[in-house]
């Protein structure tokens, strides 16, 4: 087993992370809540989802189950023409989850003794089988891969903290999936902001979004109370600021635009989702979603956004266009951490 950890002394910052409410939900290893809470809700009616004998083919979407039977909290995998119907339920429970190539990873929560959770982050394959087991440092916030699955990052709260605190720190480490070895935590690569050193103690991290080529990526800065998007290199252990003001960026399949959450209105604002232009270097607002949507979303298509939103109904994985005004439609009931595997 390998152990990502790290003793020295870390600053706490003001932050707002990629974490998710998970509504209804009552356990000794829940998801961090953030702030905004729908208004209460009676508790929903259990319907039984038609279970699949083998996984679907290519294309699926993988998600976690948060429907209020035996799949709760279980990996599932649908056909992606039909997400909200029948599913394939995997062996996995997982608190995030992700998956591309012939990889995944599935951060989960052990309760060692009463009140005490341990962490850990399992590389899995194909058939769902553990290869590598990492202890993490604290609670799991974010996990992506790169497109082949060699790659995989995932962000963690320091032990002890968390979104509720909003005084918080991150920690956002980046893995070899098929040699199972930590490359190194992204506090320790070197930082450029308009090609001059950008450093201040109170880094953090998370985020993390792949291009095809597995070495290339982008993430979330944060210091002194502003946040920027970077662009980063794995192998050189080097990123340069690209824009102020992007949170949770997440990379279009034809890797010509990103997809990102911007704050309005200071630490307890609404969440706003935008695009960036890689080329143009522009950015759209999109309207779409009147709501407040906390989440690093994932790309269904080249037009299309699924991110988890939770309302007065429950817990939702919701579609949005990219090319139109129209409100998010619902895309799967009681689902989170969804994964577009192609």
């Amino acid at each position: 087993m390998t152990t990502v950890s790290d003793t020295s002394s870390r600053p706490w910052v003001l932050a707002a992370a990629c974490v998710v409410t998970v509504i209804g939900v009552v356990t000794a290893i829940a998801f961090v809540i953030t702030s905004r809470r729908p208004a209460p809700r009676p508790a929903p009616r259990i319907v039984v989802k038609p279970l699949l004998s083998t996984e679907p083919s290519r294309p699926f979407l993988m998600f976690i189950s948060l429907a209020p039977d035996e799949t709760f909290k279980r990996v599932v995998v649908a056909p992606l023409d039909a997400p909200d119907a029948a599913r394939f339920v995997t062996p996995l429970h997982c608190e995030r989850v992700y998956y591309s190539g012939s990889r995944g990873l599935c951060l989960t929560a052990a309760s060692t003794r009463p009140g005490v959770a341990t962490y850990f982050a399992h590389v899995f394959d194909e058939h769902f089988t553990q290869l590598t087991t990492l202890t993490l440092t604290g609670a799991p916030s974010r996990t992506r891969l790169s497109p082949d699955g060699r790659r995989a990052a995932f962000t963690v709260f320091d032990e002890g903290h968390s979104y509720a605190d909003g005084v918080f720190s991150t920690r956002t480490t980046i893995i070899d999936t098929i040699g199972g070895t930590v490359i190194g935590d992204l506090e320790s690569w070197k930082v450029t902001r308009d090609g001059r050193p950008f450093s201040n103690k109170d880094f953090n991290f998370w985020g993390v979004t792949f291009a095809p080529d597995g070495n290339t990526f982008f993430a979330t800065l944060r210091t002194q109370g502003s946040a920027y998007l970077i662009e980063g290199n794995v192998d050189t252990r080097e990123a340069r600021v690209l824009m102020p003001g992007a949170e949770c960026p997440s990379l279009s399949p034809d890797r010509t635009r990103i997809a990102f959450k911007k704050q309005l209105g200071g630490r307890h604002g609404f969440w706003q989702l935008s695009l960036f232009d890689l080329a143009t270097r522009e950015v759209r607002a999109l309207s779409g979603d009147s709501e407040s949507v906390d989440d690093q979303v994932e790309w269904l298509d080249a037009r299309s956004l699924i991110y988890f939103r939770p309302n007065a109904d429950g817990n939702f994985i919701w579609r949005l266009s990219t090319e139109t005004g129209d409100p998010p439609q619902p895309f799967v009931r009681e689902g989170f951490s969804p994964a577009v595997v192609r």
